[in-house]
């Protein structure tokens, strides 16, 4: 059976070597090709249906696939067929990570499409910025690195908007209802997302936040527990104490003390 998943070392950019936009379909209801040394990526506007090794994958528009060097590859086309393509090298080395063979970019097709034709757009001039652009496609497509040995398991798209939303406003005040309307999410189903995905409340997942924030800057910066407090959105040294003793069993002044930082 074919693979789900490929293993793909991203840990260097990889090198562009042809990307575009492409128009099949036309006179052939199927085609066959074959890479020999290049990785292939193509972002699809179509429906159709395309053989992969030996499994046969259903094309929608918005779907992403990824194929390695030496994969055949069989496209069989309902008529006019566009699509974005980018064929690339990836240089060996690093953990590897895990890249679906098939997957909905989901609102991210836009986006991502919109890189790819920058990309394409700078390989004449700036082959190494076209390279980089495609590098971020890929990061966003893949999975997890395999060293880390977790499910590979994206992000709901509300989900992701809110922790956004969080990270981006983290030394101000946040409200729940208000994340989740920027979420575009409501209250509970926000709710229940983070419960799934971190084990934690929205409130929980933002304490823990902060924490993470004041450890960094309590180690890798001089600034006073006091101004680090605000940094990190809680109102006062009192309350940033309290908080921190519950999450580290110590206080921010004694944590500093004993990681050295400051």
């Amino acid at each position: 059976m074919a693979p789900s998943v490929w293993l793909m070392p991203l840990k260097n950019p990889p090198q562009l070597v042809q990307a575009g936009r492409a128009v099949h379909g036309r006179r052939q209801r199927e085609e066959a090709y074959q890479l020999a040394e290049l990785w292939a990526l193509h972002l699809y506007e179509y429906e159709g249906a395309v053989v992969i090794g030996d499994e046969e994958h259903l094309i929608r528009p918005g779907w992403v696939s990824v194929t390695p060097p030496g994969v055949r590859v069989v496209y069989r086309f309902r008529g006019e067929s566009r699509h974005f393509f980018a064929h690339f090298r990836l240089p060996p080395g690093g953990d590897l990570v895990t890249m679906p063979v098939m997957q909905d970019a989901l609102e991210s097709f836009g986006p991502l499409t919109r890189a790819l034709e920058e990309a394409a757009g700078w390989l004449p001039a700036q082959p190494r910025r076209a390279s980089v652009r495609l590098w971020d496609v890929l990061w966003q497509l893949a999975g997890q690195p395999m060293a880390e040995r977790e499910p590979n398991k994206r992000l709901h798209p509300a989900l992701s908007r809110a922790v956004r939303e969080i990270e981006l406003h983290l030394a101000q005040s946040l409200v729940i209802p208000a994340i989740a309307r920027r979420a575009e999410i409501s209250h509970n189903h926000l709710t229940r997302l983070f419960r799934a995905q971190f084990g934690v409340t929205i409130e929980g997942y933002i304490r823990r936040r902060r924490v993470d924030r004041a450890r960094h800057l309590l180690i890798h910066t001089t600034l006073p527990v006091k101004t680090i407090a605000g940094e990190v959105g809680l109102p006062d040294l009192h309350y940033l104490n309290k908080t921190f003793r519950l999450a580290t069993g110590m206080s921010p002044r004694e944590y500093r003390e004993r990681r050295g930082g400051g």
